[in-house]
């Protein structure tokens, strides 16, 4: 009996010093998610919307009734040429009459078509788009006749006359969709129309507006 217990006891110690000898496999751990590299967003083409500014769309377009090229290649560029029509005149237009005086007639001519000639210092000429009996356009002049209003004159156009030099302002103004200037002469006398014509006075009672009346003739030297 003994005996038998003996070989049961040391049975049970093999099994037991052979379970605590076993090493347990390590239990493979589920590999972790491979998370992709972050790739770095390319920004989208931007396309601007802004408009362009006041400044620039005014620089672009000619003003209502003025070709285009404004001031600088338009009517006031020297390269057109005009009829100038006093405001509230009854169909008359300026025109150089018969003695070269500048006057109002009511009736097409060449007389009536002038250039407007850049001269410096945002002053004109007013010259004659046609050339004269001597074979060359007339320049718009001033005359002066002691007190009363001087009156204007065709003569040999010369720049260095301050007669000769006018400043054509706009009135900020339109008629018949025209803008509308006052026409001011050496002294700051204005050209007005009255019974006799054209004169130069103080008094800035007549505005003009300018019809284009299409390519002017090539001048002296051009």
């Amino acid at each position: 009996m003994r005996t038998h217990l003996a070989a049961v006891t040391i049975a049970g110690l093999g099994l037991l010093l052979t379970a605590c000898g076993t090493t347990a496999e390590p239990v493979a751990s589920a590999p972790s998610p491979t998370v992709p590299a972050a790739t770095s967003a390319q920004p989208e083409p931007t396309t601007s919307s802004a408009a362009p500014s006041d400044t620039a769309a005014s620089e672009a377009a000619p003003e209502e009734g003025e070709p285009a090229g404004g001031s600088g290649g338009g009517i006031l560029g020297g390269k057109r040429q005009v009829v100038i029509v006093p405001v509230d005149s009854f169909e008359s237009v300026v025109a150089v009459d018969e003695k070269g005086r500048l006057g109002l007639t009511d009736g097409p001519s060449d007389k009536t078509l002038f250039v407007l000639v850049p001269a410096g210092s945002g002053q004109h000429l007013i010259r004659t788009a046609r050339a004269g009996s001597g074979g060359e356009p007339a320049c718009m002049g001033l005359r002066d006749n002691g007190s009363a209003p001087a009156t204007v004159v065709a003569a040999a156009c010369d720049t260095s006359r301050p007669g000769q030099r006018f400043t054509i302002e706009k009135t900020g103004k339109k008629e018949n969709d025209r803008p509308t200037y006052a026409i001011r002469a050496d002294g700051d006398r204005y050209l007005r129309a009255d019974r006799s014509g054209i004169v130069a006075g103080a008094a800035r009672d007549t505005t003009f507006t300018l019809a284009d009346n299409g390519a002017a003739p090539a001048g002296p030297g051009e």
